[in-house]
């Protein structure tokens, strides 16, 4: 199954099924930036609905709480990051270069995130439910190209579930925004270094 095929089957929960009209999409698109700038905690949908130049009501209409507009938001989001990385793998042009595509691609995307959107996640169980939902289509696409590039002879052999597990889990730390934060390394500066080691260890052994 092609990475755009298993986003198509990913599963995930019911608002990434949702069409909006232009405006409502205006709207979400708000309710994102004051999500990744404050959080949800402080943040009341009488804001939101300021901010977004639209009634309460329009809210409603999305969702019932902010909650549920975080669950919008969130995989909205998602949806554009596995998006650009299913882009830039296929325009890579063999099976490690499409590793490294997906690697580089998802991770810069886990990165936009930011520290007070992944709060939130991090608070409000249905969300991070969605969020790991997403990660696991991620990490399943990229088990697969693994496969590909073990049977094209370009990576040595390896257990392609514990590798691209234990990748995800040094992507993500590295784009945690307090890993950032405490090495004082950006996610864009380093994460070429990042990958180049973690593909350098995969290749055949002399």
């Amino acid at each position: 199954m092609s990475f755009s095929a298993s986003i198509a089957h990913a599963g995930v929960l019911e608002p990434g099924r949702k069409s909006f009209s232009p405006r409502q999409q205006e709207v979400l698109d708000v309710v994102e930036r004051v999500f990744l700038r404050e959080g949800i905690r402080a943040v009341r949908m009488a804001k939101l609905a300021d901010e977004a130049q639209c009634s309460r009501s329009t809210l409603y209409e999305l969702a019932a709480s902010k909650e549920d507009l975080l669950l919008l938001v969130l995989d909205r989001m998602m949806r554009r990051t596995v998006q650009r990385a299913g882009d830039a793998i296929r325009e890579a042009p063999g099976p490690v270069d499409q590793v490294r595509a997906m690697l580089t691609s998802g991770a810069l995307g886990f990165s936009a995130l930011g520290p007070n959107f992944l709060d939130a996640i991090r608070g409000y169980p249905p969300a991070r439910l969605l969020f790991d939902r997403w990660i696991a289509v991620g990490r399943d696409a990229l088990e697969r190209m693994i496969d590909e590039a073990v049977r094209a002879r370009e990576f040595r052999p390896v257990n392609a579930a514990v590798v691209a597990e234990g990748m995800f889990a040094v992507v993500m730390r590295f784009t945690d925004p307090e890993f950032a934060r405490s090495t004082r390394v950006s996610a864009s500066d380093g994460l070429a270094q990042l990958v180049d080691v973690l593909l350098d260890g995969l290749r055949p052994r002399s």
